[in-house]
């Protein structure tokens, strides 16, 4: 039996720290991430929004939840825009996932 790995959880990053900056910092990121697996039809079965247009706080994003692009992408360049974070990049640029997914897409072909 293959088990459904846990690739995003926003409640743990919520939770591993209590200031405000972190907490919007991890909010403002799970709503781009979100925007850009729904535009790019990444996500299956899941909405990581509420009725009002914020991000769930209780999101969690399951191998399953993904097409296998998705999955893919999880594993190379959403890491890579983590990491762009940590040097200075604002959240919003998403070219890092934009060229990752384009990769993955071309790799298909």
């Amino acid at each position: 039996m293959k088990h459904d790995l846990t690739l995003f959880d926003l409640k743990v990053f919520l939770n591993a720290n209590k200031s405000e900056w972190w907490k919007n910092y991890y909010l403002e990121m799970s709503s781009v991430l979100s925007n850009f697996l729904i535009d790019n039809n990444l996500l299956v079965d899941i909405m990581p929004f509420d009725d009002d247009g914020n991000v769930k706080l209780d999101l969690t994003i399951k191998q399953s939840n993904l097409t296998p692009e998705g999955v893919e992408l999880f594993k190379k360049a959403i890491p890579n825009w983590y990491k762009s974070h940590e040097r200075g990049a604002e959240i919003s640029k998403i070219s890092i996932l934009e060229k990752g997914l384009k990769k993955i897409r071309e790799s298909k072909r």
